[in-house]
């Protein structure tokens, strides 16, 4: 029951995930999947926040199909979780999340450059650069998001882990 009643609390954050991203559309680059993520992984195990990841990326192909950015969603969203998980003890307070999250934000562009650097350099470097005032924009919408929500939704994710041992 106890793995049942977590995977049921896992599932309902990657729908959090979705709806969240879904609302902020309207604002390129502004979403709450990076500061949630963060939040996630720093208070569940490393198994559950690899199923919210993977989970939140499966639902997004299935709401836009299948494109150059699907795989890179799968890594890119996963990979946040490891890094934040063997971060966990930098990452304690609202200002050391502050900047990693928009660290985050401004590398995303990067990252997702990648399957274009091995098209060429030159369609990666192009691919970068036309995405720079887009990354520039989620870093900074990533920085502050977490600046302002990460005291009370850590709270309440602490209290969340440790009555359900997530």
């Amino acid at each position: 029951m106890k793995d049942l009643r977590a995977t049921l609390i896992y599932t309902m954050c990657a729908a959090l995930l979705v709806v969240s991203k879904e609302m902020l559309a309207f604002l390129p680059n502004v979403e709450l999947v990076s500061f949630l993520l963060i939040i996630f992984a720093l208070h569940f195990r490393l198994a559950g926040c690899i199923w919210i990841s993977v989970l939140f990326s499966f639902i997004q192909t299935i709401l836009y199909g299948v494109g150059t950015w699907t795989p890179m969603y799968f890594i890119v969203w996963t990979l946040l979780v490891c890094v934040v998980y063997v971060l966990r003890p930098i990452l304690k307070s609202d200002i050391p999340c502050a900047c990693f999250s928009g660290l985050f934000g401004l590398s995303f562009g990067l990252l997702f450059a990648i399957p274009y650097f091995l098209m060429s350099i030159q369609t990666g470097v192009a691919y970068y650069l036309r995405g720079i005032p887009y990354d520039l924009i989620h870093g900074i919408a990533n920085f502050l998001l977490m600046l302002v929500l990460f005291n009370k939704v850590n709270q309440v994710l602490a209290k969340l882990a440790s009555t359900y041992k997530l």
